[in-house]
């Protein structure tokens, strides 16, 4: 027994010591926690568990014959993250991702055409627009900083409770047997008391499944939290007062896309929808060119979404390329043969 004990205390021990390193954990866990979508990790609802697919290598459009090589830089979310999209799905010839919490040192090769796509989905573009962006440095060269982080900033990110739980989570109870048990226990209180996990939000009667920043929250995430005009006015100020600061480091061309949060476009009647996404790109000051799905995602409903995800399906995401390399294309037959 004494012998046991001491088995116990040690596998205790390592386990919490693994729970304190990100790279321990991540590396030791038995598997992806978000192989059957992200609102799937947070409800454990079994209607909700969508096995990740891999989407079919997509068609780029023909680069127009005679037109200056192409450099695009994306400063984007999870949308737009290197698991979902890269290089080979643009008509570019340089390609840089940035995400919104990276900050790029740049300076633009004058022999190509620099084109910057900031890509956001609607939940955060309140915030990421609450002032111009200051993700772009001029330079002298272009380059993605390091981040080197401090001793003791590491040692609070080990110990923050939130991260130390998910990391615990991912290690221990994200395997498929674990998540049996969990299905029971959440299928249970939605069937019997209407309950499910608070990150999450059940619409359209319970047939789809959205984040709860979406729905909820009384702040500026929502799709139907309101918004003033003169709110409105600053987001498209500070927009276009982005693109000029982009201009004046040497970009030819800056593209908007906004991504809508997967409840306005299966559930904008949820509650009053705030049509942000559209009162920006009608914005009578709005300058800079956009590139706009949400009209498109709602013809196509539920097969613009995945059903256990808040990301897009690859109909989604090959339709939202479609129009940016078009885009692009009508920018450099612009450049060749300009009005």
């Amino acid at each position: 027994m004494k012998f046991l004990k001491y088995i116990f205390l040690f596998l205790a021990v390592a386990i919490w010591i693994v729970s304190m390193s990100p790279k321990w954990s991540s590396q030791l866990a038995a598997s992806d926690s978000y192989r059957y979508g992200d609102l799937y990790r947070l409800s454990n609802l079994s209607e909700f568990k969508d096995p990740r697919k891999e989407c079919k290598a997509y068609q780029v459009p023909q680069h127009p014959k005679f037109a200056k090589k192409v450099h695009l830089y994306v400063i984007g979310d999870s949308f737009t993250e290197k698991e979902r999209i890269g290089k080979k799905d643009f008509v570019a010839d340089e390609y840089t991702y940035v995400h919104w919490s990276e900050v790029l040192h740049i300076k633009p090769d004058t022999a190509l055409t620099n084109i910057l796509l900031l890509e956001c989905v609607e939940r955060h573009v309140r915030e990421k627009f609450s002032a111009p962006i200051k993700n772009l440095v001029p330079d002298s060269a272009t380059f993605k900083p390091k981040n080197a982080k401090l001793f003791m900033t590491e040692l609070d990110d080990a110990f923050q409770s939130k991260k130390a739980e998910n990391r615990l989570d991912e290690l221990l109870f994200q395997n498929d047997f674990i998540l049996g048990l969990k299905e029971l226990k959440s299928d249970f209180n939605y069937k019997v008391f209407g309950r499910t996990n608070k990150e999450v939000t059940a619409i359209n009667d319970g047939k789809d499944l959205v984040y709860y920043m979406d729905t909820d929250t009384p702040e500026t995430t929502s799709s139907f939290s309101k918004i003033q005009n003169s709110a409105l006015d600053s987001i498209v100020d500070n927009i276009n007062q982005t693109e000029q600061n982009a201009l004046k480091m040497g970009f030819d061309h800056v593209l908007l896309s906004i991504i809508p949060n997967k409840v306005s476009v299966l559930a904008p009647t949820y509650d009053v929808y705030n049509h942000l996404i559209d009162r920006i790109y009608a914005h009578p000051n709005l300058h800079l060119q956009h590139v706009d799905v949400y009209e498109d995602f709602k013809k196509m409903s539920n097969k613009s979404y995945l059903k256990g995800d808040s990301h897009w399906t690859c109909e989604g995401q090959y339709l939202w390329l479609n129009k940016v390399n078009h885009k692009i294309i009508g920018v450099l037959q612009l450049n060749q043969f300009p009005l």
